[in-house]
């Protein structure tokens, strides 16, 4: 998948490097209008290619990411999409870093171009067991828009049951893109429960019985996974970013690759 999720990041590929004067046969376009009215001399923008692009994982590590009622939880599978991302953005020579969070920033590996720095990554998010925390994106959207000057391909690995954060993530997509990926499991929109479960949460450490056979419960979670599933649409659209729902039943690895395939295809401004 190396270069797929590359060719369709927003931006001209091109980063701004100084202003010089005007001249003869220079395209108006790169026209530094206010610097032109302020000095009285017309002014054009330089650029220089941007050759590297900076991927970044926003992994959620809160209690939920133990969540998983087949052969593996969530935490399993957010450690497989980081090698995976991470291994493409190595082979495409990019820059990888992340950052772990539950209801706060935890551990920021800043980004870098190496594949050791992707298996370092890797064991950090592997030797990080998540605790009682329950989850809030705010601060590490916050933390992100803070400290990344470069623009970069923002990807949060979450399960989504957060509060709202749609201002923090419009804060941070002013200057760089996000990718949503919303993981989840199955039972969670009802679709493969049967019989009855004991459950624990593991952000609260509440026990309970739970009812596979029953309509209502089915129905209600159904109507919570649909309404949660629009409203990160709606984000996504409304901050111009990306939103992959990818169920842990499901072959995730392959639905990543195909989603920045078409991605691919369907936008034709490219960063090289």
């Amino acid at each position: 998948m190396a270069g797929h999720y590359q060719s369709p990041f927003q931006g001209s590929g091109m980063q701004f490097k100084d202003f010089r004067p005007y001249q003869f046969g220079d395209d108006i376009r790169h026209m530094s209008w206010q610097v032109t009215a302020r000095t009285g001399h017309p002014t054009i923008k330089t650029y220089e290619e941007d050759r590297e692009l900076n991927i970044i994982l926003a992994v959620d590590i809160s209690g939920s990411s133990l969540f998983g009622i087949s052969h593996q939880n969530k935490l399993e599978m957010y450690q497989e999409l980081v090698a995976l991302l991470g291994l493409a953005a190595s082979k495409n020579n990019d820059n990888f870093g992340i950052l772990l969070f539950n209801d706060k920033p935890l551990d920021y590996i800043p980004p870098r171009k190496s594949r050791a720095h992707v298996l370092l990554a890797l064991s950090q998010l592997q030797s990080k067991k998540p605790e009682g925390n329950k989850s809030d994106l705010r601060p590490a959207l916050r933390y992100l828009a803070r400290f990344l000057k470069t623009p970069s391909l923002v990807f949060v690995i979450s399960d989504f049951i957060i509060p709202p954060f749609y201002e923090e993530l419009k804060l941070l997509s002013g200057k760089h893109e996000a990718v949503l990926v919303h993981c989840f499991d199955d039972s969670e929109r009802g679709s493969i429960l049967k019989g009855v479960y004991e459950g624990r949460d593991p952000e609260t450490g509440e026990l309970y019985l739970i009812d596979g056979n029953s309509a209502d419960l089915k129905q209600s979670l159904l109507q919570h996974f649909t309404q949660l599933t629009m409203t990160l649409e709606q984000n996504a659209r409304d901050t111009r970013s990306d939103y992959l729902p990818l169920s842990i039943q499901d072959d995730y690895l392959q639905r990543v690759v195909r989603h920045f395939k078409s991605r691919g295809a369907s936008k034709q401004i490219s960063v090289r």
